[in-house]
């Protein structure tokens, strides 16, 4: 099988959009692990409809005026993989949810740690919001794209009015961490690495 591939450049890195026919296979960043996602042949095709589509809508999205999108999928994957990945499309924008409660979500209380694994395979990244599961302690755990970008498009999620401002601020100046709920922080040494906890994110994330 071919795929059709488009590059996108972003506050978070080149992406790469992946396209099996006219539906939307894959968004893969820039420092992807080589077999992360498993996919056929590609071939470079800048005028495919739903790639083009694709980018207007991500675009959107860093710019901070699109908060949910609307783009025919293909997941390609196990089924227990696709009931993950499904679950991930019902987090609602500026929400989280522990791994946890994605298994309870697919009725498998027990596979706390497939979801996990799945998690980290999810094929078509920012649009499957696997940057909105964390750990039950609030912990940012690992991501394919680095926990500094998940930072980032989490911090666009609770309030920021772009991506490219939540990055400039955090490259202009390592005094102050991207602000969140309209308050600076200092930035520490290493990205942040916890969200918000479930008690906070009435204030951080507006639920």
């Amino acid at each position: 099988m071919t795929y059709a591939y488009k590059l996108m450049d972003s506050p978070v890195g080149r992406l790469k959009l992946v396209a099996n026919g006219e539906r939307l296979a894959a968004i893969l960043w820039e420092n992807d692990k080589p077999n992360r996602v498993r996919l056929g042949e590609l071939v470079e095709a800048n005028d495919r409809a739903v790639l083009i589509e694709t980018e207007r809508q991500l675009q959107e999205y860093f710019a901070g005026t699109r908060h949910a999108f609307d783009l025919a999928l293909d997941f390609q994957g196990t089924d227990f993989q696709k009931k993950v990945w499904h679950a991930l499309l019902t987090i609602p924008f500026g929400q989280t949810r522990s791994y946890a409660e994605i298994a309870q979500q697919i009725g498998n209380v027990n596979a706390v740690r497939a979801v996990g694994a799945a998690n980290g395979r999810n094929p078509i990244s920012i649009v499957a919001p696997c940057h909105r599961v964390i750990g039950a302690s609030g912990e940012l755990t690992g991501f394919a794209g680095g926990l500094a970008n998940k930072m980032l498009l989490l911090s666009l999620e609770a309030g920021q009015t772009s991506l490219e401002a939540a990055g400039d601020t955090q490259a202009q100046s390592q005094a102050h961490a991207p602000a969140i709920g309209g308050v600076e922080r200092k930035a520490p040494a290493k990205p942040a690495r916890h969200a918000p906890s479930h008690g906070m994110q009435a204030s951080l994330f507006g639920n």
